[in-house]
């Protein structure tokens, strides 16, 4: 899946430069709104032995076609997918959210890391200052979530994570839309 991940998520870079800016934000902040209901409306509650018992192959072909929409959209919108991915993990390969929530996430790293090195190419270059607080915030809040996480039950973490998204997603729908 990782693969197919990054190569469509160069494709999707390059793509992105021939769309308005507004097109593929939109795209983003209504995908987030969407998984935030999906997580609270109807909750994964997959077990591993579930997720072993589809075969090998329909797994492969899954992860393969799957990994190409991914990238293509991670590359497109300059994401990292994670969202993205959880959805693709936990609704169509059936993995339970804390092992979608851990897999999305080292995939992410990756593929946010080779959109990022293809929009700078292109010329679209960081703010530093921005750049470096978005990290250590990111790193701060992770860990304190990473606590919160392993003690929750699974219903408890699908639905925190959908209010989480469906705010976020409702949130900057209204701040783009309103001012």
């Amino acid at each position: 899946m990782m693969a197919t991940v990054l190569v469509f998520t160069m494709v999707g870079s390059y793509v992105s430069s021939l769309v308005p800016n507004t097109a593929m934000g939109n795209f983003s902040v209504f995908m987030t709104l969407l998984l935030g209901i999906k997580f609270i409306v109807r909750p994964v509650m997959t077990t591993k032995e579930a997720m072993e018992a589809v075969s090998a192959r329909k797994r492969v072909i899954q992860s393969v076609i799957c990994g190409c929409m991914i990238g293509f959209i991670c590359g497109f919108v300059g994401a990292g997918g994670g969202m993205m991915m959880l959805l693709i993990l936990t609704s169509v390969l059936g993995y339970e959210l804390k092992t979608a929530v851990g897999t999305s996430v080292f995939i992410m790293a990756f593929t946010a890391f080779t959109g990022a090195l293809s929009h700078f190419a292109i010329g679209g270059a960081p703010d530093i200052m921005i750049l470096i607080m978005c990290v250590v915030f990111t790193l701060l809040w992770a860990r304190i979530a990473a606590r919160f996480a392993n003690k929750a039950s699974a219903i408890t973490l699908n639905r925190a994570t959908g209010v989480i998204l469906a705010v976020l997603g409702s949130v900057i729908l209204a701040v783009n839309y309103l001012f």
